[in-house]
Protein backbone atom coordinates (compact mmCIF):
# COMPACT_ATOMS: atom_id res chain seq x y z
CA UNK A 1 0.00 0.00 0.00
CA UNK A 2 1.38 3.15 -0.95
CA UNK A 3 2.05 5.59 2.06
CA UNK A 4 -0.39 8.44 0.67
CA UNK A 5 -3.34 5.78 1.15
CA UNK A 6 -2.08 5.24 4.83
CA UNK A 7 -4.65 6.51 7.84
CA UNK A 8 -2.80 8.69 10.59
CA UNK A 9 -4.05 6.84 13.57
CA UNK A 10 -2.25 8.79 15.68
CA UNK A 11 -4.17 10.17 18.54
CA UNK A 12 -1.42 13.05 19.69
CA UNK A 13 -1.32 14.64 16.41
CA UNK A 14 -0.90 17.99 17.15
CA UNK A 15 2.30 16.91 18.70
CA UNK A 16 3.18 15.06 15.83
CA UNK A 17 2.79 17.90 13.68
CA UNK A 18 4.62 20.36 16.02
CA UNK A 19 8.03 18.05 16.24
CA UNK A 20 7.36 18.03 12.11
CA UNK A 21 7.26 22.00 12.22
CA UNK A 22 10.32 21.88 14.59
CA UNK A 23 12.45 20.16 11.82
CA UNK A 24 11.23 22.63 9.64
CA UNK A 25 12.52 25.58 11.83
CA UNK A 26 15.90 24.06 12.36
CA UNK A 27 15.95 23.23 8.34
CA UNK A 28 14.97 27.05 7.97
CA UNK A 29 17.22 28.45 10.47
CA UNK A 30 19.56 26.99 9.08
CA UNK A 31 18.91 27.61 5.39
CA UNK A 32 18.28 31.89 6.42
CA UNK A 33 21.99 31.78 8.16
CA UNK A 34 23.32 30.61 5.12
CA UNK A 35 21.62 32.87 2.92
CA UNK A 36 22.30 35.89 5.26
CA UNK A 37 26.10 35.19 5.33
CA UNK A 38 25.98 35.15 1.64
CA UNK A 39 24.48 38.55 1.66
CA UNK A 40 26.51 40.37 4.59
CA UNK A 41 30.15 38.88 2.75
CA UNK A 42 29.05 40.58 -0.78
CA UNK A 43 28.08 43.71 1.69
CA UNK A 44 24.41 42.88 0.43
CA UNK A 45 21.19 43.52 2.68
CA UNK A 46 19.56 40.89 0.32
CA UNK A 47 18.02 39.13 3.77
CA UNK A 48 14.92 39.17 5.48
CA UNK A 49 14.19 39.38 8.93
CA UNK A 50 10.17 38.47 8.78
CA UNK A 51 8.57 36.81 5.92
CA UNK A 52 5.18 35.99 6.83
CA UNK A 53 4.79 36.41 10.44
CA UNK A 54 4.13 40.72 11.94
CA UNK A 55 6.99 42.09 12.99
CA UNK A 56 10.05 40.75 15.04
CA UNK A 57 9.57 38.10 17.84
CA UNK A 58 12.22 40.27 19.59
CA UNK A 59 13.46 43.87 20.70
CA UNK A 60 17.00 43.33 20.05
CA UNK A 61 18.58 44.72 17.74
CA UNK A 62 20.82 43.30 14.42
CA UNK A 63 24.12 43.95 15.08
CA UNK A 64 25.08 45.88 12.20
CA UNK A 65 27.75 43.98 9.82
CA UNK A 66 28.11 47.39 7.33
CA UNK A 67 30.02 49.53 9.05
CA UNK A 68 33.47 49.89 7.93
CA UNK A 69 34.95 47.74 11.12
CA UNK A 70 32.66 45.37 10.24
CA UNK A 71 33.56 45.11 6.76
CA UNK A 72 36.89 44.45 7.38
CA UNK A 73 36.20 41.32 9.85
CA UNK A 74 34.60 39.90 7.60
CA UNK A 75 36.59 40.27 4.54
CA UNK A 76 40.25 40.24 5.92
CA UNK A 77 39.48 38.64 9.75
CA UNK A 78 38.64 35.29 9.17
CA UNK A 79 35.47 35.75 10.98
CA UNK A 80 34.90 32.06 12.87
CA UNK A 81 30.85 32.85 12.56
CA UNK A 82 31.14 32.73 8.81
CA UNK A 83 33.31 29.91 8.28
CA UNK A 84 30.90 27.70 10.90
CA UNK A 85 27.74 28.27 8.73
CA UNK A 86 30.00 27.67 5.43
CA UNK A 87 31.24 24.61 7.10
CA UNK A 88 27.40 22.87 7.37
CA UNK A 89 27.04 24.72 10.61
CA UNK A 90 28.00 21.47 12.44
CA UNK A 91 27.92 21.86 16.22
CA UNK A 92 25.89 24.01 18.57
CA UNK A 93 26.51 27.83 17.46
CA UNK A 94 27.04 28.15 21.56
CA UNK A 95 30.71 26.35 20.92
CA UNK A 96 31.89 29.06 18.01
CA UNK A 97 34.13 31.92 19.66
CA UNK A 98 35.31 34.50 17.23
CA UNK A 99 38.17 36.89 18.51
CA UNK A 100 36.95 39.78 15.79
CA UNK A 101 40.10 40.34 14.23
CA UNK A 102 40.23 43.00 11.54
CA UNK A 103 43.23 42.16 9.22
CA UNK A 104 44.84 45.30 10.43
CA UNK A 105 47.91 43.63 11.93
CA UNK A 106 47.58 44.92 15.64
CA UNK A 107 47.28 48.74 14.79
CA UNK A 108 44.16 51.04 14.62
CA UNK A 109 43.76 52.41 11.25
CA UNK A 110 41.63 55.32 10.02
CA UNK A 111 40.34 54.77 6.64
CA UNK A 112 37.06 56.33 4.88
CA UNK A 113 33.69 54.40 6.48
CA UNK A 114 30.77 53.20 4.94
CA UNK A 115 27.20 54.72 4.66
CA UNK A 116 26.99 52.99 7.99
CA UNK A 117 29.06 54.86 9.50
CA UNK A 118 27.30 57.85 8.46
CA UNK A 119 30.25 59.10 5.81
CA UNK A 120 33.81 60.45 6.84
CA UNK A 121 36.98 58.39 8.32
CA UNK A 122 36.63 55.75 10.88
CA UNK A 123 38.86 54.20 13.11
CA UNK A 124 39.28 50.35 12.95
CA UNK A 125 41.02 48.71 15.72
CA UNK A 126 42.28 45.83 15.47
CA UNK A 127 40.05 43.68 16.94
CA UNK A 128 36.28 44.79 17.49
CA UNK A 129 33.27 42.65 19.01
CA UNK A 130 31.84 40.22 16.75
CA UNK A 131 28.46 40.54 16.66
CA UNK A 132 27.96 37.72 14.21
CA UNK A 133 26.92 35.11 16.62
CA UNK A 134 24.39 37.40 17.81
CA UNK A 135 22.55 37.27 14.55
CA UNK A 136 22.52 34.06 13.96
CA UNK A 137 20.79 33.35 17.16
CA UNK A 138 18.82 36.08 16.26
CA UNK A 139 18.07 34.31 13.06
CA UNK A 140 16.77 31.65 15.10
CA UNK A 141 13.97 33.18 16.72
CA UNK A 142 13.11 35.00 13.43
CA UNK A 143 12.74 31.21 11.88
CA UNK A 144 10.59 30.06 15.13
CA UNK A 145 8.32 33.20 14.60
CA UNK A 146 7.35 31.79 11.10
CA UNK A 147 7.59 28.48 12.29
CA UNK A 148 4.72 29.48 15.15
CA UNK A 149 3.00 31.54 12.75
CA UNK A 150 2.47 28.67 10.35
CA UNK A 151 2.09 26.28 12.88
CA UNK A 152 -1.14 27.85 14.92
CA UNK A 153 -3.42 28.42 12.13
CA UNK A 154 -2.72 24.93 11.11
CA UNK A 155 -6.02 22.57 11.28
CA UNK A 156 -4.78 19.93 14.04
CA UNK A 157 -7.19 17.37 14.30
CA UNK A 158 -5.28 16.50 17.25
CA UNK A 159 -6.80 13.95 19.33
CA UNK A 160 -9.48 11.71 16.75
CA UNK A 161 -8.96 8.20 16.79
CA UNK A 162 -9.61 6.88 13.48
CA UNK A 163 -9.49 3.42 14.62
CA UNK A 164 -12.24 4.05 16.46
CA UNK A 165 -14.01 5.96 13.24
CA UNK A 166 -13.35 3.21 11.07
CA UNK A 167 -14.55 0.67 13.31
CA UNK A 168 -17.65 2.41 13.84
CA UNK A 169 -17.87 2.84 9.75
CA UNK A 170 -17.39 -1.11 9.90
CA UNK A 171 -19.85 -2.09 11.89
CA UNK A 172 -22.75 -0.43 10.02
CA UNK A 173 -21.53 -2.24 6.97
CA UNK A 174 -21.22 -5.08 8.64
CA UNK A 175 -25.02 -3.98 10.23
CA UNK A 176 -25.84 -3.24 6.57
CA UNK A 177 -25.50 -6.67 4.84
CA UNK A 178 -27.22 -8.35 7.44
CA UNK A 179 -29.77 -6.05 6.40
CA UNK A 180 -29.35 -7.48 2.41
CA UNK A 181 -26.69 -5.06 1.55
CA UNK A 182 -23.42 -6.73 0.09
CA UNK A 183 -20.39 -6.08 -1.76
CA UNK A 184 -19.95 -8.26 -4.49
CA UNK A 185 -16.22 -8.90 -5.89
CA UNK A 186 -17.05 -7.77 -9.40
CA UNK A 187 -18.28 -4.32 -8.25
CA UNK A 188 -14.52 -3.42 -7.06
CA UNK A 189 -14.75 -0.52 -10.06
CA UNK A 190 -17.95 0.62 -8.43
CA UNK A 191 -18.81 -0.05 -4.68
CA UNK A 192 -22.53 -1.24 -3.97
CA UNK A 193 -24.81 -3.45 -2.24
CA UNK A 194 -26.18 -6.13 -3.47
CA UNK A 195 -28.72 -8.75 -1.76
CA UNK A 196 -26.53 -11.28 0.38
CA UNK A 197 -26.85 -15.34 -0.43
CA UNK A 198 -28.24 -17.00 2.22
CA UNK A 199 -28.69 -14.65 4.78
CA UNK A 200 -31.09 -15.72 7.54
CA UNK A 201 -32.54 -12.28 8.15
CA UNK A 202 -32.86 -11.78 3.91
CA UNK A 203 -34.52 -15.20 3.96
CA UNK A 204 -37.30 -14.19 6.79
CA UNK A 205 -38.30 -10.81 5.47
CA UNK A 206 -38.42 -12.25 2.31
CA UNK A 207 -41.13 -15.52 3.09
CA UNK A 208 -42.93 -13.08 5.78
CA UNK A 209 -43.32 -10.56 3.03
CA UNK A 210 -45.23 -12.85 1.31
CA UNK A 211 -42.69 -14.06 -1.69
CA UNK A 212 -43.23 -17.51 -3.36
CA UNK A 213 -40.61 -20.22 -3.41
CA UNK A 214 -40.61 -24.00 -3.59
CA UNK A 215 -39.99 -24.84 -0.24
CA UNK A 216 -41.83 -22.32 1.59
CA UNK A 217 -45.29 -20.73 1.39
CA UNK A 218 -46.52 -19.20 4.80
CA UNK A 219 -49.89 -17.43 3.33
CA UNK A 220 -51.12 -20.14 1.15
CA UNK A 221 -52.16 -21.64 4.18
CA UNK A 222 -53.56 -19.03 5.64
CA UNK A 223 -56.18 -16.76 4.26
CA UNK A 224 -59.15 -14.82 5.00
CA UNK A 225 -59.93 -11.86 6.84
CA UNK A 226 -57.72 -12.48 10.05
CA UNK A 227 -54.47 -13.14 7.11
CA UNK A 228 -56.36 -9.85 5.12
CA UNK A 229 -55.55 -7.42 8.10
CA UNK A 230 -51.65 -9.16 9.23
CA UNK A 231 -50.68 -9.07 5.29
CA UNK A 232 -52.23 -5.54 4.56
CA UNK A 233 -50.62 -3.99 7.82
CA UNK A 234 -47.77 -5.45 9.37
CA UNK A 235 -45.92 -7.31 7.08
CA UNK A 236 -46.82 -5.19 3.89
CA UNK A 237 -44.30 -2.73 5.86
CA UNK A 238 -41.50 -5.49 5.78
CA UNK A 239 -39.48 -4.95 2.88
CA UNK A 240 -39.73 -1.11 2.97
CA UNK A 241 -38.91 -1.13 6.55
CA UNK A 242 -35.39 -3.63 5.69
CA UNK A 243 -34.85 -1.85 2.68
CA UNK A 244 -34.86 1.41 4.46
CA UNK A 245 -33.30 0.54 6.96
CA UNK A 246 -29.91 -0.52 5.21
CA UNK A 247 -30.11 2.54 2.64
CA UNK A 248 -29.56 4.63 6.12
CA UNK A 249 -27.05 2.34 7.28
CA UNK A 250 -24.99 2.62 4.29
CA UNK A 251 -25.70 6.31 4.05
CA UNK A 252 -24.55 6.72 7.78
CA UNK A 253 -21.55 5.13 7.22
CA UNK A 254 -20.89 6.78 3.89
CA UNK A 255 -20.79 9.38 6.31
CA UNK A 256 -18.57 8.13 8.94
CA UNK A 257 -16.29 7.85 5.96
CA UNK A 258 -16.58 11.12 5.05
CA UNK A 259 -15.36 12.64 8.32
CA UNK A 260 -12.66 9.97 8.31
CA UNK A 261 -11.62 11.73 4.74
CA UNK A 262 -11.82 15.62 6.22
CA UNK A 263 -9.37 14.39 9.08
CA UNK A 264 -7.10 12.39 7.28
CA UNK A 265 -6.56 15.05 4.13
CA UNK A 266 -6.39 17.50 6.97
CA UNK A 267 -3.33 15.60 9.01
CA UNK A 268 -1.75 14.25 5.19
CA UNK A 269 -1.58 17.68 4.06
CA UNK A 270 -0.22 19.80 6.83
CA UNK A 271 2.35 16.91 7.62
CA UNK A 272 3.20 16.37 3.95
CA UNK A 273 3.46 20.31 3.46
CA UNK A 274 5.73 20.38 6.34
CA UNK A 275 7.97 18.03 5.86
CA UNK A 276 8.08 19.07 1.90
CA UNK A 277 8.76 22.61 3.21
CA UNK A 278 11.70 20.76 5.69
CA UNK A 279 13.26 19.09 2.55
CA UNK A 280 13.44 22.37 0.41
CA UNK A 281 15.45 23.96 2.97
CA UNK A 282 17.82 20.79 2.35
CA UNK A 283 17.48 19.05 4.93
CA UNK A 284 15.89 15.52 5.46
CA UNK A 285 12.85 15.67 8.30
CA UNK A 286 12.99 13.50 10.87
CA UNK A 287 9.97 12.42 11.62
CA UNK A 288 8.82 8.74 10.93
CA UNK A 289 5.43 9.83 8.99
CA UNK A 290 6.87 10.63 5.30
CA UNK A 291 3.39 10.55 2.79
CA UNK A 292 5.50 12.15 0.05
CA UNK A 293 2.29 12.80 -1.48
CA UNK A 294 0.19 15.68 -0.90
CA UNK A 295 -3.74 15.07 -1.03
CA UNK A 296 -5.81 17.24 -3.83
CA UNK A 297 -9.65 17.12 -3.63
CA UNK A 298 -10.88 13.79 -2.64
CA UNK A 299 -12.29 12.20 -5.54
CA UNK A 300 -15.69 11.46 -6.74
CA UNK A 301 -16.96 12.71 -2.51
CA UNK A 302 -20.09 14.25 -4.01
CA UNK A 303 -21.31 10.70 -5.87
CA UNK A 304 -20.15 8.27 -3.09
CA UNK A 305 -22.08 9.95 0.10
CA UNK A 306 -24.92 9.76 -1.73
CA UNK A 307 -28.89 9.32 -0.04
CA UNK A 308 -31.47 7.81 -1.40
CA UNK A 309 -35.00 8.52 -1.42
CA UNK A 310 -37.41 6.21 -0.06
CA UNK A 311 -37.75 2.93 -1.19
CA UNK A 312 -40.96 2.10 -3.08
CA UNK A 313 -43.26 0.45 -0.92
CA UNK A 314 -43.25 -2.95 -2.26
CA UNK A 315 -46.14 -4.73 -0.53
CA UNK A 316 -46.74 -8.40 -0.47
CA UNK A 317 -44.76 -10.07 -2.72
CA UNK A 318 -42.00 -7.52 -2.57
CA UNK A 319 -38.09 -9.02 -2.57
CA UNK A 320 -35.62 -7.73 -0.49
CA UNK A 321 -32.36 -5.79 -0.89
CA UNK A 322 -31.33 -2.62 -1.73
CA UNK A 323 -28.55 -0.55 -4.12
CA UNK A 324 -26.41 2.35 -2.43
CA UNK A 325 -22.95 3.54 -3.67
CA UNK A 326 -20.70 3.12 -0.58
CA UNK A 327 -17.88 5.55 -0.42
CA UNK A 328 -15.52 3.04 1.50
CA UNK A 329 -13.04 3.75 4.65
CA UNK A 330 -10.17 5.96 3.00
CA UNK A 331 -10.47 4.59 -0.18
CA UNK A 332 -12.57 3.73 -3.10
CA UNK A 333 -14.79 6.19 -4.06
CA UNK A 334 -12.88 8.60 -1.21
CA UNK A 335 -9.70 7.59 -2.84
CA UNK A 336 -7.89 11.49 -3.63
CA UNK A 337 -5.72 12.24 -6.63
CA UNK A 338 -2.40 13.32 -5.41
CA UNK A 339 0.72 16.11 -6.40
CA UNK A 340 4.13 17.49 -5.07
CA UNK A 341 4.68 20.97 -3.85
CA UNK A 342 7.72 22.97 -5.92
CA UNK A 343 9.60 25.07 -3.93
CA UNK A 344 12.00 26.98 -5.06
CA UNK A 345 15.75 27.25 -3.06
CA UNK A 346 14.75 30.98 -1.90
CA UNK A 347 13.74 31.34 2.13
CA UNK A 348 10.92 33.35 1.46
CA UNK A 349 9.19 31.53 -1.54
CA UNK A 350 9.75 28.28 0.92
CA UNK A 351 7.88 30.13 3.88
CA UNK A 352 5.32 31.51 1.61
CA UNK A 353 4.52 28.75 -0.24
CA UNK A 354 4.00 26.76 3.19
CA UNK A 355 2.08 29.69 4.49
CA UNK A 356 0.14 29.63 1.24
CA UNK A 357 -0.78 26.24 1.36
CA UNK A 358 -2.26 26.33 5.15
CA UNK A 359 -4.08 29.42 3.93
CA UNK A 360 -5.55 27.22 0.37
CA UNK A 361 -6.23 23.83 3.30
CA UNK A 362 -8.01 26.12 5.72
CA UNK A 363 -10.12 27.04 3.04
CA UNK A 364 -10.33 23.65 1.66
CA UNK A 365 -11.67 22.15 5.18
CA UNK A 366 -14.52 24.82 5.41
CA UNK A 367 -15.66 23.64 2.12
CA UNK A 368 -15.71 20.19 3.34
CA UNK A 369 -17.15 20.46 6.35
CA UNK A 370 -20.20 22.48 4.23
CA UNK A 371 -20.76 19.76 1.98
CA UNK A 372 -20.67 17.30 4.45
CA UNK A 373 -23.41 19.44 6.49
CA UNK A 374 -25.36 19.57 3.57
CA UNK A 375 -25.13 15.45 3.17
CA UNK A 376 -26.22 14.66 7.18
CA UNK A 377 -28.92 17.01 5.96
CA UNK A 378 -30.06 15.42 2.83
CA UNK A 379 -30.19 11.98 4.67
CA UNK A 380 -32.62 13.44 7.71
CA UNK A 381 -34.66 15.19 5.39
CA UNK A 382 -35.08 11.89 3.28
CA UNK A 383 -35.71 9.90 6.46
CA UNK A 384 -38.22 12.77 7.36
CA UNK A 385 -40.24 12.14 4.27
CA UNK A 386 -40.56 8.27 5.20
CA UNK A 387 -43.84 7.22 6.41
CA UNK A 388 -43.21 6.14 9.92
CA UNK A 389 -44.00 2.47 9.14
CA UNK A 390 -41.72 2.33 6.57
CA UNK A 391 -39.02 2.75 8.64
CA UNK A 392 -39.79 0.71 11.91
CA UNK A 393 -42.97 -1.34 10.87
CA UNK A 394 -46.60 -1.15 10.86
CA UNK A 395 -47.93 -0.56 14.94
CA UNK A 396 -49.09 -3.15 16.61
CA UNK A 397 -49.83 -1.52 19.53
CA UNK A 398 -53.85 -1.96 20.24
CA UNK A 399 -54.46 -3.86 16.99
CA UNK A 400 -54.59 -7.79 16.43
CA UNK A 401 -53.43 -9.13 13.51
CA UNK A 402 -55.83 -12.01 14.02
CA UNK A 403 -58.32 -9.67 12.67
CA UNK A 404 -62.14 -10.93 13.34
CA UNK A 405 -61.68 -14.71 12.08
CA UNK A 406 -65.31 -15.64 12.90
CA UNK A 407 -66.03 -14.04 9.65
CA UNK A 408 -65.33 -15.44 5.95
CA UNK A 409 -62.95 -14.09 4.32
CA UNK A 410 -62.32 -12.57 0.67
CA UNK A 411 -63.64 -15.12 -1.51
CA UNK A 412 -66.03 -16.66 1.15
CA UNK A 413 -64.47 -18.66 3.94
CA UNK A 414 -60.73 -19.20 4.97
CA UNK A 415 -57.99 -20.96 5.22
CA UNK A 416 -56.56 -21.83 8.78
CA UNK A 417 -53.51 -24.00 8.87
CA UNK A 418 -51.99 -23.76 12.45
CA UNK A 419 -48.93 -25.49 11.19
CA UNK A 420 -48.73 -22.18 8.44
CA UNK A 421 -49.31 -19.70 11.11
CA UNK A 422 -47.10 -21.00 13.48
CA UNK A 423 -44.32 -20.78 10.48
CA UNK A 424 -45.57 -17.19 10.28
CA UNK A 425 -44.96 -16.67 14.14
CA UNK A 426 -41.41 -18.63 14.20
CA UNK A 427 -40.10 -16.39 11.68
CA UNK A 428 -41.23 -13.35 13.32
CA UNK A 429 -39.95 -14.20 16.56
CA UNK A 430 -35.98 -15.15 14.56
CA UNK A 431 -36.93 -11.81 12.95
CA UNK A 432 -36.71 -10.06 15.91
CA UNK A 433 -34.01 -11.79 17.67
CA UNK A 434 -31.66 -11.28 14.66
CA UNK A 435 -32.65 -7.59 14.12
CA UNK A 436 -31.24 -7.27 18.35
CA UNK A 437 -27.92 -8.37 17.07
CA UNK A 438 -27.97 -5.58 14.27
CA UNK A 439 -29.18 -2.85 16.93
CA UNK A 440 -26.10 -4.01 18.79
CA UNK A 441 -23.61 -3.23 15.79
CA UNK A 442 -24.95 0.20 15.60
CA UNK A 443 -24.65 0.60 19.06
CA UNK A 444 -21.44 0.37 18.90
CA UNK A 445 -21.03 3.10 17.20
CA UNK A 446 -21.37 5.53 20.05
CA UNK A 447 -17.64 4.48 20.98
CA UNK A 448 -16.50 6.77 18.21
CA UNK A 449 -19.22 9.80 19.07
CA UNK A 450 -15.73 12.21 20.59
CA UNK A 451 -14.04 11.43 17.24
CA UNK A 452 -16.70 12.75 15.11
CA UNK A 453 -15.34 16.32 15.69
CA UNK A 454 -14.16 19.35 14.06
CA UNK A 455 -10.62 20.56 13.61
CA UNK A 456 -10.69 21.65 17.13
CA UNK A 457 -11.97 18.36 18.78
CA UNK A 458 -15.79 19.91 19.25
CA UNK A 459 -18.81 18.75 17.66
CA UNK A 460 -19.96 20.31 13.91
CA UNK A 461 -23.12 21.64 13.26
CA UNK A 462 -22.87 18.34 10.44
CA UNK A 463 -21.30 15.76 13.91
CA UNK A 464 -24.33 16.88 15.87
CA UNK A 465 -26.82 16.11 12.74
CA UNK A 466 -25.20 12.85 12.26
CA UNK A 467 -25.40 11.93 15.99
CA UNK A 468 -28.59 12.70 15.95
CA UNK A 469 -29.66 10.50 12.79
CA UNK A 470 -26.84 7.40 14.05
CA UNK A 471 -29.39 7.78 17.58
CA UNK A 472 -32.64 8.10 15.38
CA UNK A 473 -31.36 5.00 13.14
CA UNK A 474 -31.11 2.97 16.29
CA UNK A 475 -34.72 3.68 17.49
CA UNK A 476 -36.09 2.33 14.07
CA UNK A 477 -34.21 -0.88 14.81
CA UNK A 478 -34.99 -1.33 18.60
CA UNK A 479 -38.58 -0.62 17.08
CA UNK A 480 -38.57 -3.24 14.81
CA UNK A 481 -36.95 -5.56 17.01
CA UNK A 482 -39.90 -5.24 19.36
CA UNK A 483 -42.66 -5.04 16.85
CA UNK A 484 -41.57 -8.52 15.04
CA UNK A 485 -41.49 -9.64 18.82
CA UNK A 486 -44.96 -8.44 19.83
CA UNK A 487 -46.06 -9.35 16.03
CA UNK A 488 -44.55 -13.07 16.85
CA UNK A 489 -46.60 -13.67 20.53
CA UNK A 490 -49.84 -11.96 18.39
CA UNK A 491 -49.80 -14.36 15.56
CA UNK A 492 -48.95 -17.21 17.75
CA UNK A 493 -52.25 -16.45 19.82
CA UNK A 494 -54.33 -16.25 16.38
CA UNK A 495 -52.80 -19.79 15.49
CA UNK A 496 -53.91 -20.81 19.29
CA UNK A 497 -57.57 -19.17 18.40
CA UNK A 498 -57.55 -21.05 15.10
CA UNK A 499 -57.09 -24.55 16.72
CA UNK A 500 -60.26 -24.53 18.67
CA UNK A 501 -62.26 -24.58 15.70
CA UNK A 502 -61.04 -28.03 14.99
CA UNK A 503 -59.72 -31.51 16.89
CA UNK A 504 -56.96 -31.85 13.94
CA UNK A 505 -55.77 -28.36 14.31
CA UNK A 506 -55.54 -28.05 18.02
CA UNK A 507 -53.49 -31.32 18.08
CA UNK A 508 -51.42 -29.81 15.69
CA UNK A 509 -51.16 -27.01 17.59
CA UNK A 510 -50.35 -28.79 20.69
CA UNK A 511 -47.63 -30.91 18.80
CA UNK A 512 -46.11 -28.10 17.60
CA UNK A 513 -45.83 -26.02 20.90
CA UNK A 514 -44.33 -28.95 22.29
CA UNK A 515 -41.43 -29.19 19.30
CA UNK A 516 -41.37 -25.62 19.91
CA UNK A 517 -40.22 -25.96 23.94
CA UNK A 518 -37.91 -28.43 23.31
CA UNK A 519 -36.09 -26.57 20.30
CA UNK A 520 -36.03 -23.37 22.78
CA UNK A 521 -38.34 -21.78 19.54
CA UNK A 522 -40.45 -18.40 20.66
CA UNK A 523 -38.04 -17.66 23.20
CA UNK A 524 -36.85 -14.09 23.20
CA UNK A 525 -33.21 -13.09 23.51
CA UNK A 526 -33.65 -8.96 23.19
CA UNK A 527 -32.51 -6.22 25.14
CA UNK A 528 -35.39 -4.76 27.04
CA UNK A 529 -39.10 -5.42 26.96
CA UNK A 530 -40.52 -5.89 23.33
CA UNK A 531 -43.64 -4.32 24.08
CA UNK A 532 -41.71 -1.50 25.80
CA UNK A 533 -39.48 -1.43 22.40
CA UNK A 534 -42.79 -1.87 20.29
CA UNK A 535 -44.40 1.11 21.71
CA UNK A 536 -45.75 3.84 19.01
CA UNK A 537 -43.42 6.50 18.36
CA UNK A 538 -43.32 10.24 17.59
CA UNK A 539 -42.39 9.41 14.19
CA UNK A 540 -45.14 9.44 11.75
Amino acid sequence: MSPTNSPIYDTHFAHTLAVAMNDFHAALTKRWREKYVDAIKNDDYDYPTYIVREGSPTDQQLWDAHTKAARCHIVFGDCKYIKWVDGGQKGPLSAVRCEGDTGTNGKTVEVPGTPADGGGLVKVPPHIRCGIGDNLKLIDQWAYGERDAIYFKMPLFDAHDQHKLQEAHDALLTAGRRLGLNRTPTQAAQPGFQPADDNDLINIVNSLSGERDQDNDFWAGWTGLGADHAKDGFFKTCVPTFDNQSLIIGSVANLYAMRGAIIQKCRNNTLYSAQSATKACGETAVTKTDLREFWDDLGGLGAAVGVYSAVETAGIGGVVGASLSLAGWLGGKLFPSTSTISYTEEVEEIVRTLSGKIDELKTKLAEMEEAYLQKVKQLRATIDSIKSADLELFDLTGKNPEGDHAKPGKGGGYTANVDTILGISKACFDAGNAYDGVTTLVNETDDADQDLAGEDGSHTEGDKALIDVRNQLKGFLSTTTGRYIVAAREVEKAAKSYSATEDDQRDAFNRIMSDWRKDHIGEVHVHGDPNDLARATDRH
